[in-house]
């Protein structure tokens, strides 16, 4: 099969001979589909053929329509561009893209967004649904949303150090009726609906796409627009390493961490490639004066969300590379580490030592008043152990219960009852600084725990007790607003968070029957869980399959829906006929690679 490339003028008599590629009714249909996406602004970003920098106008033929799309390898740096739309009324506003597994360019990721909103929602279609023998223009949501004021629709891709590649078919408008209008106003009016914590770790979303700027930040909340979320959690420190500019000497800004920056290495990798992102982008919101937490915390506030900072409890001194940034606090204070039943030190901060405890309490104290959060939450999930045999706690068994630490066995309850007692007055200690920053700010900040249920292992082998991690009796204090507890549900937390106003949040799993699902999510329900918590929603939300579950974690009828209907997840999708002008329905082969 010869390749062949239409000019500008080919375009046009296209165009005229294709009455289907201008703004129509679909036959039978209410729907309105614009397929002439060379009616995109400005024309300087579009092209005939391929070039540098520009979008390409590729005419294709499907059994039910024509059109010309919009089509950027990764390797192009292509630019935002507008396609007007003349509509009035509510629509249902859905993408026809192309996902070609044929260009062995990696998985696609487009960029949309109404005109009247600024910031951009992300769509990865993941796996070609492509054969060797056929490929499929697909279908996925973008929004609901009343278009009577918007002009035009916006269309843009990743490039940077995260580039993939962008198809662009055709956008299909359908009409809501009155009664699905009112059903979409209410649902979003109904606070009772919103029920998901979504979870973000903060910097694996350098690795999935482009974020050079803080707009690309705020695309991954912008995603949450109109869902049933509540509240975003953004982790805002790893150990003794911050997300936010710090002025604490014992403290490390991922933006003052040069070692990707300075290696003369092209990255071809991404974990390279987002480290590298990483780190030149929180440098540049350094030298520009930019939290970039704030700047989401206003966006989730603007949305209609709670924004809440998550801070990782483990303070790791790491082994190997993993020593290699200028300021870990374990190199540096190695008085504090944890220490084994038979005294060996262990490359781990103890929070049986108050300098670690007052290290924590001071994140939370400059990160609370650079940043506009409603609460915080240590993350108790990512970092045991948290303290074992070292002088402070075996001083603290001694003075408790009046006998030498020597004789005491790895498994004795009492050790147990001692770590206990000191993380239960280290959660003291945080919710005192709370009330105390909340205070001067005049607010209550909340906080909460990511924890596992109380009866079961943990990571490393022992129950949350065994790491001195008391929830039930935190609960019974009054420290805490609510408990994320992973994989389980815990009656005993419900229980005793009923009687104390502290909130129950369930995150099912990670993987197997437990990884999130609408099965997962009923099955809970059915438990007693009613709110839900997702870890690493980076990772899962701009899935259109995933999305349309997730977004909908308050309605209960629709997940059972789901759960008893799973093809309803699939997409539609539409072979293609031909591409370009060749023919592509009799198969790919010829045109492209297919040696042995």
């Amino acid at each position: 099969m010869s390749i062949r490339i239409f000019s500008a003028g080919l375009l046009a008599i296209f165009l005229s001979c294709c009455p289907s590629a201008q703004l129509i009714a679909a036959e039978g249909d209410e729907a309105i589909f614009l397929t002439d996406m060379s009616r995109c602004a400005p024309a300087t970003a579009l092209a005939s053929e391929p070039e540098p920098g520009k979008w390409r106008l590729i005419p294709y033929v499907t059994a039910e329509r024509k059109g010309i799309m919009l089509g950027a390898g990764s390797f192009v740096e292509a630019p935002e561009v507008r396609l007007p739309i003349e509509v009035n009324g509510w629509f249902d506003v859905v993408l026809g893209i192309w996902n070609p597994k044929v260009m062995y360019d990696g998985q696609p990721i487009i960029k949309a967004r109404l005109g009247s909103r600024p910031i951009f929602q992300q769509i990865h279609p993941g796996k070609s649904p492509g054969l060797q023998n056929a490929t499929f223009l697909e279908e996925v949501s973008l929004c609901r949303a009343d278009l009577s004021d918007e002009t035009y629709l916006a269309f843009a891709k990743s490039n940077g150090l995260q580039p993939h590649s962008a198809y662009l078919a055709y956008v299909k408008l359908v009409p809501l009726s009155p009664a699905q209008v009112q059903a979409e106003k209410s649902r979003r009016q109904d606070e009772s609906r919103k029920n998901l914590v979504a979870t973000f770790d903060g910097s694996s979303i350098f690795h999935f796409s482009d974020v050079s700027t803080t707009d690309h930040l705020l695309e991954w909340v912008e995603k949450l627009r109109d869902s049933d979320t509540k509240k975003v959690l953004w982790a805002v420190t790893y150990g003794d390493r911050t997300g936010f500019p710090t002025k604490n000497p014992d403290l490390t800004y991922l933006g003052s961490d040069d070692l990707f920056l300075a290696s003369p290495l092209t990255f071809g990798n991404n974990y390279q490639r987002g480290q590298r992102q990483m780190q030149q982008f929180f440098k540049q919101c350094a030298a520009e004066g930019i939290v970039p937490q704030q700047r989401l915390a206003e966006h989730a506030h603007k949305l209609g969300m709670k924004f809440d900072l998550m801070y990782r409890i483990g303070i790791l001194g790491g082994i190997g590379m993993m020593e290699a940034h200028k300021n870990n606090f374990v190199q540096k204070h190695p008085e504090v580490r944890q220490v084994t039943r038979d005294g060996r030190p262990i490359q781990k901060a103890s929070l049986a030592f108050p300098q670690v405890q007052q290290l924590i309490l001071d994140q939370i104290d400059e990160s609370c008043r650079l940043i506009e959060a409603d609460g915080i939450n240590l993350c108790f999930v990512r970092g045991p152990h948290f303290l074992l045999w070292e002088q402070p706690v075996r001083a603290a068994f001694e003075k408790k219960y009046g006998v030498s630490s020597q004789d005491v066995a790895e498994d004795d309850p009492r050790m147990d009852v001692v770590r206990a007692e000191i993380m239960t007055n280290f959660l003291k200690r945080v919710r005192a600084k709370l009330d105390e920053v909340g205070k001067s700010q005049g607010k209550d900040l909340t906080l909460s725990v990511w924890v596992w249920p109380h009866d079961q292992g943990v990571w490393l082998g022992g129950r949350p007790l065994d790491e001195g991690l008391d929830v039930a009796e935190w609960i019974k204090l009054d420290l805490l607003d609510s408990v994320i507890c992973q994989e389980g549900v815990d009656e005993t937390y419900i229980q005793l968070g009923e009687q104390h106003g502290c909130e129950f949040v369930l995150f099912t799993g990670y993987r197997g029957e437990k990884a999130m699902s609408p099965t997962s999510l009923v099955d809970a329900y059915q438990k007693g869980a009613t709110t839900f918590a997702c870890w690493d929603i980076d990772a899962y939300q701009n899935g259109p399959e995933t999305w349309q579950w997730l977004q909908q974690t308050g309605n209960r009828a629709a997940l059972q829906k789901l759960k008893d209907q799973p093809e309803l997840l699939k997409r539609p999708r539409f072979p293609l006929i031909e591409i370009n002008g060749n023919r592509v329905d009799a198969g790919l082969a010829d045109a492209v690679y297919s040696g042995g």
